[in-house]
C-alpha cells in the first residue's frame, strides 16, 4: 500500500486541467492539511474542501461530502 501511495503522489495525479474536488477530513491521520493544500495548489482548477471527518470522508461525513460534491458540480 505504501509503494502504491508513493506512485499516486507523482505528477500523473496533478496533470490535466479538468475541474477537480479534493475532499479532506480534518481528523485524517493519513492526509495532512499541508499536503492537501499542496496537492490542490499544484493542480489547476482544484477545489479543496475540508470536512469534520476522518480520512474516509464519504463514510464518516456522508451528508457533508454529498453537499460538497453537489456544490462543486453546480459550479461546472
Amino acid at each position: 500500500m505504501t509503494a502504491s501511495q508513493r506512485l499516486l503522489d507523482g505528477e500523473d495525479r496533478v496533470a490535466g486541467g479538468c475541474p477537480a474536488i479534493l475532499a479532506r477530513g480534518r481528523r485524517s491521520t493519513v492526509l495532512t492539511a499541508e499536503h492537501a493544500r499542496s496537492m490542490a495548489a499544484r493542480r489547476p482548477r482544484t477545489r479543496l474542501v475540508e470536512l469534520p471527518a476522518g480520512h474516509a470522508v464519504h463514510a464518516s461525513a456522508p451528508g457533508g461530502f454529498a453537499s460538497a460534491v453537489r456544490e462543486f458540480l453546480d459550479t461546472l
